[in-house]
């Protein structure tokens, strides 16, 4: 679990780097995709399944 935290805050960290840092144009909006969807990947493997 402790693993799967720390990857999800890496993630998190990411993705607001991201958008603080964010320019307006294709590269950036396909690397922020990109940061987004490793996020989701993250949260579906430290969110407990039902």
């Amino acid at each position: 679990m402790d693993d799967e935290l720390r990857l999800l805050q890496e993630k998190l960290r990411s993705v607001s780097a991201r958008l603080s840092n964010f320019a307006l144009n294709k590269q950036s909006a396909e690397a922020l995709r990109a940061e987004y969807k490793q996020l989701l990947n993250a949260l579906e493997k430290f969110t407990p399944s039902r």
